[in-house]
């Protein structure tokens, strides 16, 4: 399988973890050194496959599961370059009584045979603005329990 099969194999895993929270069936698609690198506004890394998938369950936790749903759409890629996988995504987050909140970035997964090594996420620097007045206007919600 080329690592592109395989990221978007990953992907549909991604999504289906997140639906049931089991990050465990990611467990397969990353190194056990695996790194990842999250440049959402405060900058993380954490080290180790554990480490990974936890942080995806806290990440989700603390952002993600406050909304009512979201959509998740990759485009540009998945491609492929020098051992690594490219892609643009957009995820549209919805929540009963305010705007949608639409989020674009870009990922980057490091593959050495057929387990991802490194996986960075960037924001596209232009949604930094519109994010910040959003949270300021609508994201009072993200702070409840």
């Amino acid at each position: 399988m080329g690592m592109i099969e395989r990221f978007n194999e990953y992907t549909a895993v991604l999504e289906e973890a997140y639906l049931d929270g089991d990050w465990s069936r990611l467990g397969p698609y990353f190194a056990q050194n695996a790194t990842y690198r999250s440049y959402y506004g405060a900058d993380l890394e954490v080290t180790g496959r554990d480490a990974v998938l936890k942080q995806f369950r806290v990440d989700t936790e603390s952002f993600d599961r406050k909304f009512d749903s979201r959509r998740v759409e990759y485009f540009d890629g998945p491609r492929e370059e020098r051992g690594r996988v490219f892609t643009k995504w957009k995820v549209t987050y919805s929540k009963a009584g305010v705007p949608d909140l639409v989020l674009s970035g870009t990922e980057i997964a490091t593959y050495i045979g057929d387990e991802i090594t490194l996986l960075e996420g960037h924001y596209l620097p232009e949604i930094f603005g519109e994010f910040s007045a959003w949270l300021t206007r609508h994201g009072s919600f993200m702070h409840e329990s």
